[in-house]
């Protein structure tokens, strides 16, 4: 194989690699928004998609594991609870109470989240409880 042959094989490659991950980010952007109490009415038909899911960090709920960055904690609205485990870590401004979205998918009975993205606190009081982390 010349080099010009060599060099059309790598150009080839990387519009692949580069087509394959546009792809998929235009896919995960495309991802759904729903409130709790609708993700668990779907969670069936939804099990593995990534979708983003709206609701209210229950107070008294975090679990916050540092040496793993792992993050456990009820999302709830008025109608439903799930269960949320981030390994991504804690968002910096992470409190108890205050609504969040996360972006993951579900799988055995919890939801994997991928990110967690927490509203501002300020903008919902200042009474509001950080919470105790357990650590385990």
């Amino acid at each position: 194989m010349n080099r010009k042959h060599k060099n059309m094989l790598g150009i080839g490659i990387v519009a692949v690699l580069m087509l394959y991950l546009a792809a998929n980010s235009f896919s995960n952007a495309l991802s759904f928004y729903y409130e709790v109490s609708e993700f668990v009415q779907k969670a069936d038909t939804l099990n593995g998609k990534i979708v983003n899911v709206n609701g209210t960090i229950v107070k008294g709920s975090t679990i916050w594991e540092p040496e793993k960055a792992r993050l456990t904690f009820k999302l709830a609205d008025n109608n439903a609870t799930i269960t949320v485990v981030s390994n991504e870590g804690m968002p910096g401004n992470y409190k108890e109470g205050i609504p969040a979205v996360v972006t993951g998918y579900f799988a055995n009975n919890t939801f994997q989240a991928t990110q967690v993205v927490t509203k501002c606190p300020s903008k919902y009081g200042g009474d509001l409880d950080h919470g105790d982390h357990n650590e385990t």
